[in-house]
């Protein structure tokens, strides 16, 4: 991502936070394709969230620095469930404990799977895209739900994948007034690398979500 990009999204992040009341972001990261720890790490400096939730930790919960360490000093290559290894999260736990921030996941165990076959498919019968339909509602009702149960809590800053906060995610319900982060490409939202891909053409876009409720 270009440098004058990001800058124009701390520039716009900043703006909207100024209005005041806002305690609740919603990231949507990319899971590798762009720099996301760069994202949270601005999100963090100018927010300053008393809680991070985090999709990939799933069903677990470093509330503490001791929590944190422990997990930083497992081996890489080690599965930290069915879908990731520690050493793929650790870059988001050191960004937690560097800050020293609670991280809490928010998504169901091993995200309803038993293995990483759902991966190499590229075409899907009507029966394997009615269950992929239920796993997603799984999952998003669970994202609500902990979010709901943080609602207490001062400033929550929420990473989960870009998709969960397309335009007809429940997420997008979650309560009144709050912000989205995500990434977008010539103005669209991106949830993966578009043909051709020019990463310096990325932008980070901040909305507000207003609900009448």
């Amino acid at each position: 991502m270009k440098e004058e990009n990001i800058k124009i999204f701390e520039n716009k992040l900043r703006q909207i936070l100024s209005k005041g009341n806002t305690n609740l972001i919603i990231f949507g990261e990319t899971h590798g394709f762009l720099e996301d720890g760069i994202i949270q790490e601005k999100i963090i400096e100018i927010f300053k969230p008393d809680i991070f939730v985090y999709e990939m930790l799933e069903e677990s919960k470093l509330e503490t620095s001791q929590d944190q360490e422990i997990f930083l000093n497992e081996q890489d290559f080690k599965e930290f469930s069915v879908i990731s290894t520690y050493g793929e999260l650790k870059p988001t736990i050191r960004i937690a404990r560097k800050n020293n921030i609670p991280i809490v996941g928010n998504d169901i165990k091993n995200m309803c799977r038993t293995d990483r076959d759902f991966l190499k498919r590229t075409e899907l019968s009507n029966d394997e895209i009615k269950i992929e339909e239920e796993i997603l509602s799984k999952r998003e009702l669970k994202q609500m739900s902990v979010l709901k149960n943080l609602s207490n809590t001062k400033k929550i800053l929420a990473t989960t994948g870009a998709f969960h906060i397309r335009a007809d995610s429940p997420l997008l319900e979650i309560q009144n007034n709050y912000l989205i982060v995500y990434p977008a490409y010539f103005g669209e939202q991106i949830f993966k690398p578009p043909e051709n891909f020019d990463e310096k053409k990325v932008t980070i876009e901040v909305k507000e979500i207003v609900n009448d409720k």
